[in-house]
């Protein structure tokens, strides 16, 4: 009997949209993983209503759709002339976080893809409070994606871990989704501490990972570094990976990554798009 192929690791990727540059820059993204893994794309308006009356609500939420629909269907267009992908559109009313993870849960959405909008204020974020409050609450993975980049592609990523609870889970799954690509994933562990206890979580996660994790592509690389901000923007410059790979048990670990300086680095220069996987 012959062995069935290996399940791809997306299905379903739902792009949140409002027809912007960047929104169309995470339907391109879409579009290059769902042809890999022969997936379906789901695009989902949502639009918000402000206060008022029902009379009131009503006459907007029509002025709304009237705008929406056609715009809704050259954002279709645009994945169909990429390529032969199965591709759906929904508009739905409500409030966007909410809307955007409900319709997860209802479509079965492996991955969610979103452009995301540079915030800044007392402190400057990675993550603007849609996209971040969709990563909070998401059942599945987010891509963050950006618009600055000459082009879009998945070559080379770059994990970030500090040895947490299910990192090795998140990085089986990322291995995946990166390999359909024949790209490189390295596996960045930044030591602040020289330690021989942390020494040993080294050699025993990259121990693991490499007898669990069977993909050429896998690389494993640790800079010794008191500031995570700053060892973490120089693996970036050695690696130039086109995505950061993340995960989301940790958000303080995220925060002191995208915290301040090498956020300036990240968001301003670079724009790397920013994968995170829930646990």
């Amino acid at each position: 009997m012959a062995e069935k192929p290996p399940k791809k690791p997306v299905r379903t990727i739902l792009v949140p949209t409002d027809f912007s540059g960047k929104a169309n820059r995470a339907i391109d993204y879409a579009v290059l993983i769902a042809k890999h893994n022969k997936a379906r794309i789901v695009l989902l308006h949502v639009i918000e209503l402000p206060n008022g009356t029902n009379l009131q609500k009503d006459k907007i939420r029509s002025e709304h759709e009237k705008v929406s629909k056609p715009q809704l269907k050259e954002a279709v267009q645009r994945v169909k002339v990429q390529g032969r992908i199965k591709v759906e559109s929904i508009i739905r009313i409500g409030a966007s976080v909410s809307t955007i993870v409900a319709t997860a849960h209802e479509v079965n959405a492996e991955l969610i893809c979103m452009g995301n909008r540079i915030a800044s204020g007392l402190r400057r974020l990675v993550f603007d409070t849609t996209t971040s409050g969709v990563i909070d609450l998401s059942p599945c993975p987010v891509l963050a994606t950006t618009s600055k980049l000459p082009e879009v592609r998945i070559n080379r990523a770059l994990f970030a871990t500090d040895y947490k609870a299910n990192d090795l889970q998140i990085l089986k799954k990322a291995t995946k989704l990166v390999s359909e690509f024949k790209g490189e994933l390295q596996v960045l562990h930044i030591q602040t501490r020289d330690t021989f206890d942390e020494q040993l979580r080294d050699i025993g996660f990259q121990t693991l990972a490499r007898k669990e994790i069977k993909y050429k592509g896998l690389h494993f690389m640790q800079l010794k570094n008191s500031d995570v901000e700053e060892g973490l923007e120089k693996a970036i410059q050695a690696v130039s990976p086109d995505l950061v790979v993340l995960t989301h048990q940790n958000r303080s670990f995220i925060d002191a990554v995208f915290g301040s300086n090498v956020v300036d680095e990240l968001v301003y220069r670079a724009e790397i798009p920013v994968l995170v996987y829930p646990v």
